[in-house]
């Protein structure tokens, strides 16, 4: 039988370290617009931490439905994996941005 209460704490916690890492994805892309490229590499660093938990607690609750056989979705849990793909997305366009803006720099 789904657990609800495990399955809704499961997706507020990845939605929260979703909107964490996708915080330190924006922050590291301004310190890089201030020419602060050491401040925005940990930036990206901390973000990837933050994204790492969502990500694990996407991965814990896959397993319960794998071993289980019961499908573990809900509406929440449907925007906990949006929040989660869009993090994945913003990260991969702010590192190509930083990558301009750094050859910018160097010119």
């Amino acid at each position: 039988m789904v657990n609800i209460e495990k399955m809704a704490e499961c997706a507020m916690l990845m939605i929260s370290y979703a909107g964490m890492a996708k915080s330190c994805y924006m922050e590291a892309l301004q310190l890089t617009k201030q020419g602060k490229f050491t401040e925005a590499d940990k930036k990206i660093e901390e973000g990837d931490k933050n994204f790492t938990e969502a990500h694990n607690g996407h991965h814990d609750l896959l397993q319960v439905e794998v071993t289980t056989g019961e499908p573990q979705i809900c509406l929440l849990m449907t925007h906990a994996e949006d929040q989660l793909m869009s993090t994945e997305t913003i990260k991969t366009i702010i590192l190509e941005l930083i990558e301009i803006y750094k050859e910018r720099k160097v010119d």
